[in-house]
Order: C-alpha cells, then structure tokens, then sequence
C-alpha cells in the first residue's frame, strides 16, 4: 500500500489544528506528510493559521493581516499558539516529515521558498493553493519546488476543456493535483489524471468508506483529521488483500 497518509492541519480532531501539538501528534498516529496553512503577520512572519481572522479563537474579527506575530501567539489556540514556519520546517527537517504548505494569501511566496531552503527541507515539500496566480509566482521565485492545484467541490471545468483537470494542471507546471472528495465526477478523473503522470491527494476524508474507496483508486494521498483512523483502515485494508472493497 503506497497511498500517503496526509494529516490535514495535523491531527486536527484530536489537537489544535495547525499546530505542533497536532503536527507531533499525527507523527505519533502515522502520518507521513502534514497539511497546513501559512499566511502573513502584519510584521511579515510567515505564520501557521487558516482563516483570515481570529474569530474561531477568539469571538474576535481580527484580521490576522492587521496583528503582529507577537498578537497573533498571544491568543490561545485550546493551550497552543500558532507557530510559524520557520518553526515547522525545523521540525521536519529533524523528523523527515514531509510537509504540504498551503499558500493562503498571495505574496508571501519568495519568504515562504526562502524559508524552506533555509532548512534545507526543498525536497520534503510541496507547495498547494486554490490560488493560481501563488501557483505561477512560486514557479517564478523556486521553481524545483513542487506545487500542487487546489480543488474545491464546487469546481466546474470550462465549457470548451474537454481535458480539465490536466490542462490547468500543465499550464501551472504542476506535480500533483488536490481535489476536495465531494468534487462530484473525482472518480472518473482520477484515473486518467494519474495516468498523465500527477500524483492525486484528496482531502478531507474521514469517513472510513470513503477512505476505502480511494484507496481502490491507489491514489497517492488522503488527507485526513484523522490519521490514527485512516491508518486503521489501511491496515485493515492490507491484511484483507488488495481485492477489498
């Protein structure tokens, strides 16, 4: 079984998503990648935090954008604070995790490219975002690190692109394409998009049906909050033989 088992913002149902918390404790569970989120501090920190603002946190609607990194740490994430990136790519240089960074704001590209080359961890990485113009700009600044295409569930091929996912993946030289599982004809495209040579992880899956279903499809990658879960059913799976549905 080669598939990957990716912990979406960590071990997020058990830990504070997006931190070491949950980062060491997907380790523990399994994971061989960790998914998470960067964005940037008002000081221009490069920090690990999903949403725009605070208010999951804090009740408050601060823009992470307007805090600086000593705010943004200050606020109390269930007993942890928010890292930052420097932070996470030291760790996983030490642990050989690999790392799926997520580009949320547009711009931070070159401090994010630098940082990963800092730790000397380019080859541990892959960059993904629903943002192609982050895609385009991290091809432009490091272009040996491998990026991935983001997909939503609600993502509708153009009318005239009889070939969609493949053809917006070459075009952003990507290495792997990121669909949301509820992305209504993924089974039919994951295939063919294999077939073309890109590795395809899938998020979020946490239902274990729907894991075993990837897995008949030998996909690369499921993300999941879960990763003791999926790596419950990958044992299940193996010991079943590869026949198991």
């Amino acid at each position: 079984m080669n598939t990957r088992i990716i912990a979406h913002r960590g071990a997020s149902a058990e830990a504070p998503e997006n931190t070491m918390a949950a980062f060491e404790l997907a380790l523990r569970q399994g994971a061989q990648m960790i998914e998470f989120d960067v964005r940037p501090t008002r000081d221009d920190a490069i920090v690990v935090f999903h949403d725009d603002t605070t208010e999951r946190w804090n009740g408050r609607t601060e823009a992470v954008g307007a805090l600086t990194l000593a705010e943004l740490q200050a606020i109390d994430l269930r007993g942890e604070r928010a890292p930052i990136l420097d932070e996470v790519c030291a760790w996983a240089r030490e642990t050989g995790l690999l790392l799926n960074v997520e580009i949320k704001v547009a711009g931070i590209e070159a401090a994010v490219a630098r940082t990963i080359h800092k730790h000397r961890i380019g080859e541990q990485v892959i960059i993904s975002s629903f943002d192609p113009a982050a895609l385009r700009a991290m091809r432009e600044v490091a272009p040996e690190l491998a990026r991935a295409a983001l997909t939503d569930s609600s993502a509708m091929p153009p009318v005239d692109d009889t070939t969609w996912p493949l053809g917006t993946l070459a075009q952003l030289g990507a290495r792997a394409w990121h669909p949301s599982w509820r992305l209504p004809p993924l089974e039919m495209l994951i295939p063919d998009v294999r077939q073309a040579g890109y590795a395809v992880n899938v998020w979020t899956v946490d239902d274990p049906a729907i894991m075993r279903r990837l897995l008949v499809l030998e996909v690369e990658g499921i993300m999941t909050n879960r990763p003791a879960l999926l790596a419950e059913v990958m044992r299940d799976w193996s010991a079943a033989g590869s026949s198991a549905t």
